[in-house]
């Protein structure tokens, strides 16, 4: 991009990423996208935030961008689930600016946030309008799913704009930063952490190969989780009634212990197949097993039916005052807890409560589908 008192030259040697906005055209210079890649994949993958620098200009009634610069932000914060500049960040880019970008201005920033992809936390847009000014662009990437995208303030809000320019020409002053800042020393050593970090929390926190793998055992043992929770719950309370004298009928302790029996050996022999990881097998082939499960279910419940309506009635009541004030959550996939954490609270911080609340041991226990309680 030339320049002189009258004209604007548009660069010639450029690559278009993506379909142009036709709201506003975004040329970002090569040194500067190459610069803020590599610096998204350092200390091992971190969340972390630059400005842009750059000049606006109108040309053929078009809002036209130009970003030549970009500075790191150092001694940031973190707070409100992002990292925020400090009063020293912003001596450190006032100082880099009269250094190397004079007669340049912010034009808005740059937020790194690995493993979110493009979501936009609500913390993000009150940052922008704290900080930057209207017309700002805000540039989000997640270096671990490779996306990349600028977004511009609008109605008190982001909206996304859907494609920018690459251009390459001689940039003395981005290049003299670079490597005042040694950002090309060791580049090889950063980008394979990175490589370890992005296996790591690919692994860890998405699964996505693994868990989509299980998600059909996952199915097939939510079908029989309705079963096992009405045997446990009937023999729970055959015990107490039994217990209590409550069933005073010789002849139906007999019929009942003898359905009992059967039901033992059904249910024993289906958590054989389970464990076996046969669970497919149970279905299609002991139908006749399932079925005199179901049977023997109906028959206990009826005997029991009478003694226990008024301790059920008291147990949806107290259940359904637990969660009553609590909001529901249904994970999709790819969601991991620390994800809903921030997608809901902006932060990381309700982890554990979310795990307490649904009674998880293992916050990467949960699957496509499932219903969370939130705090």
């Amino acid at each position: 991009m030339k320049k002189d008192e009258n004209n604007i030259v548009l660069p010639k040697n450029i690559k278009q990423m993506g379909n142009i906005d036709d709201k506003i055209k975004i040329y970002m210079e090569d040194y500067v996208f190459t610069y803020l890649q590599q610096y998204s994949k350092l200390d091992k993958g971190q969340e972390k935030l630059a400005v842009l620098i750059g000049s606006n200009y109108i040309i053929d009634g078009n809002d036209v961008l130009f970003i030549n610069g970009a500075i790191k932000g150092i001694n940031t914060i973190f707070e409100e689930g992002m990292v925020k500049l400090s009063e020293n960040s912003f001596d450190y880019i006032n100082e880099q600016m009269e250094r190397h970008f004079k007669g340049e201005k912010i034009v808005g920033w740059f937020y790194s946030q690995p493993g979110f992809s493009d979501y936009i936390n609500e913390e993000y847009i009150n940052y922008h309008k704290l900080k930057f000014e209207p017309k700002d662009v805000f540039f989000l990437t997640d270096p671990l799913e490779n996306v990349t995208g600028f977004y511009r303030f609008s109605n008190d809000n982001f909206e996304i704009v859907r494609g920018f320019f690459i251009y390459y020409e001689k940039n003395e002053a981005m290049s003299n930063y670079m490597t005042e800042n040694k950002m090309l020393e060791n580049k090889d050593e950063e980008e394979e952490k990175f490589k370890i970090k992005d296996e790591k929390i690919v692994n860890v926190t998405r699964k996505k190969d693994k868990k989509a793998k299980k998600i059909i055992t996952l199915n097939e043992y939510k079908k029989m989780s309705s079963i096992f929770s009405s045997l446990s719950a009937i023999l729970f309370l055959v015990c107490f009634i039994m217990g209590a004298g409550l069933i005073q009928s010789d002849d139906k302790i007999t019929k009942l212990e003898k359905r009992l029996t059967k039901l033992d050996e059904s249910y024993r022999y289906i958590l054989s197949q389970i464990k076996n990881d046969n669970v497919q097998s149970v279905f299609a082939q002991n139908t006749t097993q399932t079925t005199e499960i179901i049977e023997t279910t109906q028959a206990t419940t009826q005997i029991t039916e009478a003694t226990t309506e008024q301790t059920t009635i008291s147990h949806t009541e107290s259940t359904t005052k637990d969660v009553t004030n609590l909001k529901k959550y249904e994970v999709k996939e790819g969601d991991s807890l620390e994800m809903i954490s921030k997608k809901i609270y902006g932060n990381r911080s309700k982890i554990e409560e979310i795990m307490a609340i649904n009674e998880l041991d293992n916050p990467d226990k949960i699957y496509s589908g499932m219903i969370l309680f939130l705090p």
